[in-house]
């Protein structure tokens, strides 16, 4: 009976997730292919089924030098396409590696045209795939990340705002995310100054050494590089470190998770598709919501830099990485997994439904029911429930006491007192026994209407 149950869920699991295909989030992701760069991307290709790759665009950053003429996206796809039936079993939503070949484009990666303004630079097939995909009829968002330098994705916008119509204009500024890992070249002030209608987030600036700076990138580990220090308690180095990437990654886990090219985690561009994977806390919609990219707030116009969240009663940019670093890695272990395992022997994570609104007006005072009834694991696992408020993202300044946190049905009252509209974030966390246990969530936004 248990072994039908698995194999009932875990079709819904796989159907139900196919079914999302029209909800996914778009991606054009512009690599300067550094190491820490192909470390990224390997997990990149382990995601590949909850996004549509629009493009992979080859550029330079801040060691000046592209590595296109190298071909080291081709050869990594090469490994994916090896691994891709087995991946295919725990997700039919894996693309062709023939598909991901064909939007691998080369940008500029001219090392004197680093602080050269857009409108100069030649133009590139990376920049023209751009143009092309901001200006089909594809309604989606785009998000746009830069692991290098901006200056293609500064080219390509300029290009539409001078040869384009204004019609296009605007559908290029509604459809472009762009989510920079700091600003390597001179393409993001000159976007943030030339095109300020373009949403920009500027994740761990090099003045501030914030955010995902010391815990996603080479300093994620005590004294690896330039015998720095971490921001990483050590429990988090642990899962950064060199035995636990060999153990869970790097061997025996097939071709492409083997061509992981460093020996700890060092993956200072992940966090910029974080946003985007099928958690369940649709940070894709709004960076500013939260969740595994970080949180950013908007500092001026539409330019947003890292948020702090609460940790330990101090602000802390660091902290709004760390706090999901845990799942983010189990999930990433168990992706690794997906390469060669069968169905039954991996992980895969819960379903998580609720059966209240994710959006509810309330008033000051009123009692909120919170219910994950519906919630399941496809493989059976036993799951653990957390409800809590996400008290950085809500603009009510309060707390609130969630009863029965720890339970799957909880609720809590809107506190009185309240004297204008305000939201207040509760996420339903949920994280199952299965090795390794995993993490999805769902969020719900309480809108206070005095």
């Amino acid at each position: 009976m248990k072994r039908f149950f698995i194999a009932l869920v875990s079709f819904v699991f796989m159907t139900s997730t196919f079914a999302q295909h029209h909800n996914k989030p778009r991606v054009i992701v512009t690599t300067d292919g550094e190491i820490d760069d192909q470390s990224s991307m390997v997990r990149f290709l382990l995601y590949a089924s909850d996004y549509d790759v629009a493009g992979i665009v080859q550029v330079n950053g801040v060691q000046k030098d592209g590595h296109s003429k190298e071909q080291w996206i081709e050869k990594q796809i090469e490994k994916y396409a090896a691994c891709l039936t087995n991946l295919r079993k725990h997700n039919p939503d894996y693309p062709n590696a023939s598909y991901l070949l064909n939007v691998v484009k080369v940008g500029n990666e001219n090392r004197e045209d680093m602080h050269k303004a857009p409108p100069l630079l030649s133009n590139s097939e990376g920049a023209e795939l751009i143009i092309k995909t901001l200006l089909d009829n594809d309604p989606r968002p785009v998000h746009i990340l830069a692991w290098g330098g901006a200056n293609t994705q500064a080219n390509a916008l300029w290009q539409i705002k001078q040869k384009y119509s204004p019609e296009d204009w605007q559908k290029a500024v509604a459809k472009a995310h762009l989510y920079c890992i700091w600003y390597q070249d001179g393409g993001g002030n000159w976007i943030e100054e030339n095109l300020p209608e373009i949403k920009i987030y500027e994740a761990g600036s090099p003045e501030r050494d914030g955010g995902w700076r010391y815990v996603w990138d080479y300093m994620s580990v005590d004294h690896y590089y330039k015998n720095r220090l971490s921001k990483n308690p050590p429990e988090l180095q642990k899962i950064m470190d060199k035995s636990w990437l060999a153990r869970n990654i790097k061997t025996g886990h097939g071709p492409l998770c083997a061509a992981y090219p460093q020996d700890y985690t060092s993956e200072g561009d992940t966090p910029s598709f974080m946003p985007l994977i099928n958690n369940g806390l649709e940070q894709d919609t709004d960076y500013t919501l939260g969740g595994w990219g970080g949180r950013p707030v908007y500092n001026f116009g539409n330019h947003m830099q890292d948020g702090s969240d609460d940790h330990n009663g101090k602000p802390d940019s660091h902290y709004t990485f760390q706090r999901w670093l845990t799942a983010a890695q189990n999930d990433f272990a168990a992706r690794a997994d997906w390469c060669v395992k069968s169905y039954k022997d991996a992980n895969h994570p819960p379903m998580v439904k609720l059966r209240n609104d994710l959006n509810i007006q309330a008033k000051p005072g009123s009692k909120i029911q919170l219910s994950a009834k519906g919630t399941f694991d496809p493989d059976g696992d036993k799951l653990h429930y957390k409800w809590w408020q996400y008290k950085e993202a809500d603009t009510f300044d309060g707390n609130i006491e969630i009863r029965n946190a720890g339970k799957r049905d909880a609720s809590f009252t809107v506190p009185e007192g309240i004297k204008k509209e305000a939201t207040i974030h509760v996420i339903c966390e949920v994280t199952d026994n299965g090795t390794p246990q995993l993490t999805r969530y769902q969020r719900i936004v309480i809108t206070v209407k005095p």
